[in-house]
């Protein structure tokens, strides 16, 4: 098995050796949007995990299209000026107003509920291929326009685009990144590749509808749920040839190694795809090494969801011992089949429960092993992942930033030490009482009977949530014109 961070190296060395940045595709950099999943597809590989959005037992025959969801995506061909487009993650959970919402950000949309604000989100389906869901509804977002039509017009512009020398040159410069990088690390890439192609084509055909889009919007800044999702790469392209400010809203604990997104070798470098600024959750919890953004372009400016939820929540006593395992989709395997051995010790003790709280992405997988009497699974979106914290006595998982989501509600939080993730865990979490790493199932149980829950935020992770100094930053930067 390759050390984790020696493929991280070698995977950073090897694309800037090979020049990979220099390809360029009507006028896209394309290894900038297929470089992140390459790379998580051989870390799999290496790794012995499974796949980032892994095969489930319905496998949809039908995307979900609707009148209302079509008459919706027609905005795009006529909204005019906004103050601020957001670009969101169509991953929604619903909340106790019965609407759905983009935990991002829509609180972010509130926080400038004086401006105009447009939204746009893509459908479910085109992230995540083995759901048939668009969106879920009602949402929260007020103004929101879907893009289902850009995914539709790209599939038939594609028919014909296919038919062309441009993309037979582009399929050959795709298959000889593909035998190069194959060659190098030992591992088919082939599906992934597949992939990667469809999106650098959706990129291709979809520039001119966004780019007369943000013409016409005019917004003084892109505030995104920053990930390397073909709308978003061509957005942010386009952003930054009409000289908009792009800001990220942190999504996810950022290591030293993971994610890939904003990681490069060559930091002097300007990228098309990368955001201008970024609002973090904190400073232990955004590794900026091997990052191109200037640090005076990052503001720790804590979690908007996180800080509104513990508020919320703050009454919510367990009435049970639940036991709250926190899953990720690439190490589903692992961490159920821990949940499932863990079951079987508390067999006879009606006093636990074990809450298996599925990520998004695995969601409609099953796992025979955790068909058990003391297991709920949670497979679905009606509840936030912090209803379930707050009504569990603790927590177990790797290295999701439901982990460190999780302290600030005071939980016990066990770590497994799986060799993928756990490494740069240990970097961030400082020694204290209410973290654990364990091994195994039964190190778990034997600790069970030491756990004393408390109200005792473990919380200097996250930064203090200022709501006019987040406002205050956004408008500031709205003002900055970037040089590219």
């Amino acid at each position: 098995m390759t050390k984790s961070n020696d493929l991280f190296t070698r995977f950073l060395e090897f694309e800037n050796r090979k020049k990979y940045f220099d390809i360029e595709i009507a006028g896209f950099k394309i290894w900038e949007l297929m470089r992140t999943y390459i790379y998580i597809d051989i870390e799999n590989f290496y790794n012995d995990m499974g796949s980032l959005f892994p095969d489930t037992n319905k496998m949809p025959k039908h995307r979900q299209i609707t009148f209302k969801i079509l008459k919706n995506s027609l905005k795009i061909f006529f909204i005019k000026k906004q103050d601020y487009l957001f670009l969101n993650n169509p991953r929604r959970v619903k909340q106790s107003d019965g609407k759905y919402y983009c935990i991002y950000t829509d609180l972010y949309v509130d926080l400038l509920k004086d401006k105009k604000c447009i939204t746009f989100e893509d459908p479910y389906w085109a992230l995540s291929k083995t759901s048939y869901i668009s969106h879920f509804e009602p949402v929260k977002t007020e103004n929101i326009c879907y893009l289902d039509i850009i995914e539709r017009i790209v599939k038939v512009k594609s028919i014909f685009y296919k038919r062309t020398n441009k993309y037979k040159e582009l399929h050959n410069i795709i298959c000889s990144i593909k035998d190069e990088i194959e060659e190098e690390f030992k591992c088919n890439l082939s599906y992934i590749f597949g992939l990667s192609e469809k999106q650098v084509i959706y990129m291709i055909l979809s520039k001119k509808i966004y780019k007369r889009a943000l013409k016409r919007i005019k917004p003084k800044a892109v505030l995104e749920f920053y990930d390397v999702f073909p709308s978003k790469i061509v957005i942010n392209k386009i952003a930054k040839e009409l000289n908009i400010p792009i800001i990220e809203i942190q999504h996810g604990v950022v290591t030293a190694e993971n994610p890939l997104f904003l990681k490069y070798l060559d930091l002097d470098r300007k990228y098309d795809c990368i955001p201008d600024y970024v609002l973090s959750y904190g400073e232990k919890l955004l590794n900026t090494k091997n990052m191109p953004i200037d640090s005076n372009h990052i503001y720790y400016t804590g979690s908007l969801f996180l800080d509104n939820k513990k508020d919320e929540y703050k009454d919510i006593k367990p009435e049970k011992k639940n036991i709250l395992f926190v899953s990720q989709c690439n190490l589903a395997n692992y961490i159920s089949n821990c949940a499932s051995e863990l079951a079987d010790l508390l067999k006879d003790n009606d006093e636990y429960q074990i809450i298996y709280k599925m990520h998004p992405y695995e969601m409609g997988k099953t796992f025979d092993c955790l068909k058990k009497k003391n297991i709920k699974i949670i497979d679905n979106r009606e509840k936030d992942l912090y209803y379930y914290q707050v009504n569990s006595i603790l927590q177990i998982g790797i290295y999701s930033t439901g982990v460190y989501e999780g302290l600030a509600f005071g939980l016990d939080t066990f770590i497994l030490n799986h060799p993928y993730g756990v490494k740069d865990v240990k970097k961030i979490l400082k020694e204290s009482e209410k973290i654990h790493y364990v091994n195994n199932a039964k190190e778990i149980f034997d600790m069970l009977d030491k756990i004393k829950p408390d109200n005792n935020s473990c919380n200097d992770y996250w930064s203090y949530v200022n709501k006019e100094k987040i406002r205050e930053i956004i408008f500031r930067l709205s003002e900055k014109k970037v040089n590219y």
